[in-house]
């Protein structure tokens, strides 16, 4: 009888390790599919950490969002966006996948809390800030950057509608504000408002002789 125990826990025991070895080589497999493939086993890893730009609800300031997850094996995905909500919307977006998570540190994210301090916030208050931002860019006939969708997969189970916290869109009077940047085709988003809002429906900075000059209607 003792003997019979003995083999079950042993059995036991085998299956135990076959399934950890079958769930060290599902959470390795990301590196044999093609990146979307990857990203969406991804979206099931556990949360790594989700960070904010500092002062983002302030009038006219871009908003800098880098979401990371971390496999089992240590492998790390981000989906990382930079969010216009007083106009534009998604201005930049794309996921990386790295193999490390000091690969992950020394490549990504050091390089953006330097760019932007950034801090801890909550998944779905960023999710939010995302679809908030693109829902006010379409409305206005601007479309986020298309990579938006690969990194949006990172963000797995998030739920914007979770979230009470109000989303700033627009500038003066919810008004759009437009701030042009160094890659914007300044005379096309402009000449798109103005034909959508009228001259004074609309407060902008661009740069003129060098300088960036603010207008409004008032």
């Amino acid at each position: 009888m003792a003997k019979k125990e003995d083999v079950k826990r042993r059995q036991k025991a085998l299956e135990r390790k076959a399934a950890r070895r079958k769930e060290k080589r599902a959470a390795s497999r990301p590196l044999l599919l093609n990146p979307r493939a990857m990203l969406k086993q991804a979206a099931h890893w556990p949360l790594h950490e989700c960070l904010l730009s500092e002062g983002w609800q302030d009038e006219g300031k871009l908003v800098q969002v880098l979401v990371a997850r971390r496999s089992p094996l240590g492998q790390v995905a981000t989906g990382t966006f930079l969010v216009d909500l007083g106009c534009l919307g998604v201005k930049s977006a794309f996921a990386s996948l790295f193999d490390s998570q000091q690969e992950y540190e020394q490549r990504l994210r050091r390089r953006l809390t330097e760019q932007m301090p950034m801090r801890e916030a909550d998944l779905n208050l960023v999710a939010k800030i995302i679809r908030e931002g693109i829902a006010y860019a379409h409305r206005l006939g601007f479309k986020p950057d298309p990579d938006y969708r690969d990194a949006m997969i990172v963000l797995g189970e998030a739920n914007p509608d979770a979230c009470d916290v109000p989303i700033p869109l627009g500038g003066r009077d919810g008004k759009p504000f437009y701030i042009a940047g160094p890659y914007d085709n300044v005379p096309r988003i402009m000449a798109k408002l103005e034909k959508a809002f009228g001259p004074n429906g609309f407060t902008y900075l661009v740069p003129i002789g060098g300088d960036f000059e603010l207008w409004d209607d008032e």
